[in-house]
């Protein structure tokens, strides 16, 4: 049986250095490349075909859930290990959601990633302790109004997408380089996601990013 193949995504090159130094003493697992955000994973797992992908969350340009979401979009079956220093309910649902293998925090101990690794490679999942209070929590809460009327959750993943680069200071000049698009076509697309939310301005569009920590404040 062949080694593991292993993506680590990660904007700290410390991190994705503590992670390889990690895994070296494990001879079945091969890290075949590292990403600093999360367009550049995309691009990887799309090339590599990685057996499994460590990713982070908060990183510029393209974050983690939507990156995850893009991933599993265009490789249903990639498994994907979301290692982050965030427990916040919203990031552990939307990933939940989009199919991940397993959420390993950064303040447990590396074994701990192991263990998650050794799980999802086998076919299984692995979820740090601290997941199922964090769905509890998101049971009792979401059949509140202001969860029922979050226009963000009907976004597309391009509306999504738009909405962190907006929120991060591309204008659309920038945005269609990035994303090899139409002037007109982001437009588009920033008129129907502004439409969805129910705003007006980018700094409203701002405060959305952060409220939902697709940027840091």
């Amino acid at each position: 049986m062949g080694r593991t193949r292993i993506l680590i995504v990660d904007d700290h090159q410390v991190v994705i250095g503590g992670i390889k130094s990690t895994l070296s003493d494990y001879p079945e697992l091969e890290v075949i490349g590292e990403a600093l955000n999360g367009r550049e994973a995309v691009r990887r797992v799309k090339a590599q075909r990685p057996d499994i992908v460590i990713m982070d969350i908060s990183m510029p340009d393209l974050n983690g859930i939507d990156a995850t979401l893009q991933i599993k979009k265009s490789h249903p079956k990639a498994r994907i290990i979301i290692f982050t220093m965030y427990s916040d309910r919203e990031y552990v649902v939307d990933l939940l959601k989009a199919g991940i293998s397993g959420y390993v925090l950064k303040e447990d101990p590396m074994s701990d990633l192991i263990l998650a690794i050794q799980a999802v490679k086998g076919g299984g999942t692995y979820f740090s302790s601290m997941v199922p209070g964090v769905l509890v929590n998101h049971l009792r809460k979401a059949d509140s109004p202001e969860e029922a009327n979050d226009g963000f959750k009907d976004l597309s993943l391009r509306e999504r997408e738009l909405l962190q680069l907006l929120a991060e200071g591309n204008n659309v000049k920038d945005i269609s380089a990035k994303l090899d698009l139409s002037h007109k076509t982001v437009e588009s697309h920033k008129y129907n996601m502004m439409e969805k939310l129910g705003v007006r301005t980018l700094a409203d569009l701002t405060k959305i990013a952060i409220k939902k920590k697709l940027i840091q404040p």
